[in-house]
């Protein structure tokens, strides 16, 4: 029996190993674009990004070949070049270990993705959410019809606030529901991110990821997962932030261990990232506040490669005094992936012995949130 059990192990791991290789095909016809016009995706296999284009051929004709492990979403756009390609409409999808076709008959507008159970699957969850369409309407429309003025005061903040609130409270519901039911789906792991939020804590990815399937668990993007967990785990409140080194705009690396003996306000932002550069008076007042009282922050930017100069343009147009640093990789920023960073800005307060002891601490009061943890 053992030999038997042997051999089945065998041949199922030699199959997962021959599926991890497979080439897949991605082909579309679209309308509505030119000879001149290319097709690009975007995707990532396992911990790499990875950026194709192609030329629309003359009937609207474009194709794809690419190697994943597991289903795993794609960005798709067309146009002249990869700038204005991004600021027209955008496909989202999975790429799967079969042939995957798109369809278009309105540049994009309306595209019909035909292949893959997980592109069925995020489908049934598009319709499900299209239900509560109307709540994130009103508030897109409440938003952008108001004047800056009207965006100004307390009560447009609170109604905007509230809207805000419902909307995500009901996506959370219909998305919590999509994972229970659908446990055996890459959607529904994909999706915990977005339940939890931009900020989550270790127990609430476990508890959603604990609910998948041990299929899903177990698959290379479950692995990933899993780690990311451990991530989260590690830059808990009461553990030890992780350790780093990085070089600062002038190329002489900083260690977060060079702090040691003060409060750190470890802050995760971007030159591109507007509700950073919105934050940063913020943290800046309350700087020149705290600076006295054993207190600094600590900038990691999450700029682009070959954008430095955005990166140094923002620190002196924001007059950000203290240290920054970055290694320039966008999202791929090691200090970032450390700290297991989805969204920015996020922020770490971290005590004289090293300890993480806030989190997520922003907005007008924030010299008054950093008070309650600083002993003078």
């Amino acid at each position: 029996m053992t030999k038997v059990f042997t051999l089945i192990a065998s041949l199922t791991f030699s199959t997962a190993i021959m599926a991890q290789h497979k080439t897949a095909l991605l082909s579309g016809r679209v309308t509505g674009y030119t000879t001149q016009d290319k097709a690009f995706l975007s995707y990532r296999n396992g911990t790499q990004r990875i950026a194709d284009s192609v030329i629309i051929g003359s009937n609207g004709t474009f194709q794809f070949n690419y190697t994943i492990a597991d289903p795993t979403i794609a960005s798709l756009t067309v146009g002249k070049t990869l700038a204005l390609a991004q600021r027209s409409k955008s496909l989202t999808f999975y790429l799967e270990n079969t042939a995957i076709k798109v369809l278009s008959t309105d540049s994009l507008k309306n595209p019909s993705v035909q292949g893959g159970k997980t592109n069925t699957e995020l489908s049934q969850l598009k319709t499900r959410l299209e239900k509560i369409a109307p709540l994130r309407d009103a508030l897109n429309t409440k938003y952008f019809s108001a004047s800056q003025e009207q965006r100004n005061s307390p009560e447009f903040k609170k109604e905007i606030e509230q809207l805000s609130e419902n909307y995500q409270l009901e996506n959370k519901k219909i998305l919590e529901t999509f994972i229970s039911e659908n446990p055996n789906s890459f959607v529904s792991l994909d999706r915990i991110a977005e339940v939890v939020g931009y900020a989550p804590e270790a127990e609430d990815l476990d508890r959603y990821f604990k609910q998948l399937s041990p299929e899903i668990r177990h698959s290379e993007k479950g692995k990933a997962f899993a780690l990311q967990i451990d991530q989260t785990k590690a830059t808990s409140i009461g553990q030890i932030a992780p350790a780093f080194t990085q070089a600062n705009p002038e190329g002489k690396n900083i260690s977060l261990a060079d702090y040691r003996g003060k409060y750190v306000l470890l802050d995760f932002w971007a030159s591109w990232c507007g509700p950073c550069r919105h934050e940063n008076p913020n943290v800046v007042k309350a700087y020149h506040a705290l600076k006295n009282k054993k207190f600094t922050v600590l900038g990691v930017s999450l700029d682009q490669p070959g954008k430095k100069n955005n990166w140094l343009k923002a620190i002196a147009d924001d007059k950000l005094e203290w240290d920054q640093v970055s290694d320039l990789n966008f999202w791929d920023n090691q200090v970032a992936k450390l700290y297991n960073i989805r969204s920015i800005p996020q922020n770490f307060l971290i005590d004289p012995n090293g300890k993480i002891i806030a989190k997520n601490l922003r907005g007008e009061d924030l010299e008054l949130q950093l008070s309650k943890y600083i002993i003078d």
